[in-house]
């Protein structure tokens, strides 16, 4: 957070202006005049630090173990046979020489049970225990979000049943690290 002192703070009637200037803190001001309003600059973003005992792997059998890895995690919430649909991408990582990966696994016309039943085992087989922080809101598409820190960055899972016989599970790895060569061979070649 940037130390409140060192900020050069536009107040009055500059301030005002440049408020009404911007469309969306206009209409907000416009529509709860009883609200005082304040605008802080942006936080610079979190910079990854990669460790420099992390190993460099080669995109195409990191992108097989996290496809074995949604496999296993798929069989694991009974969802059985190959998925409807399934792909998968990377994306350039938050760090030079990074990637991170993301896989979708679609499964269509199942039972309405097997699907409600594959979100309830998602809430039970992403544990607190395993670092995993889970929410399952109450309304809204029924679905399991997770999510954990890894060893550099973060992963992440959702379980999606959009329709009472579908089920989507979608995986974002933590950042892969296989040298900025790759990285960019990887993104522009997309296989």
């Amino acid at each position: 957070m940037p130390d409140p002192n060192s900020l050069d703070l536009v107040t009055g009637a500059p301030a005002a202006r440049q408020v009404l200037q911007d469309p969306f803190w206009a209409t907000v001001l416009r529509r709860h005049d009883d609200v005082d309003l304040v605008v802080l600059p942006p936080e610079a973003p979190d910079r990854v630090e990669v460790p420099g005992d992390e190993p460099t792997v080669e995109p195409d059998v990191a992108r097989g173990e996290l496809r074995a890895r949604m496999a296993a995690l798929w069989a694991a919430l009974g969802l059985e046979g190959e998925p409807s649909h399934l792909d998968d991408v990377w994306f350039a990582g938050s760090a030079p020489g990074t990637l991170r990966w993301q896989g979708t696994a679609t499964f269509d016309d199942l039972d309405p049970v097997v699907a409600s039943d594959a979100l309830q085992r998602a809430r039970d087989l992403l544990a607190e225990a395993d670092g995993w922080h889970v929410l399952a809101p109450p309304d809204g598409v029924p679905r399991v979000l997770a999510g954990r820190p890894g060893r550099v960055g973060r992963e992440d899972v959702q379980v999606l049943a959009p329709t009472a016989g579908r089920v989507v599970l979608r995986i974002r790895s933590a950042l892969v690290v296989v040298g900025e060569a790759a990285a960019a061979e990887a993104i522009g070649g997309q296989r």
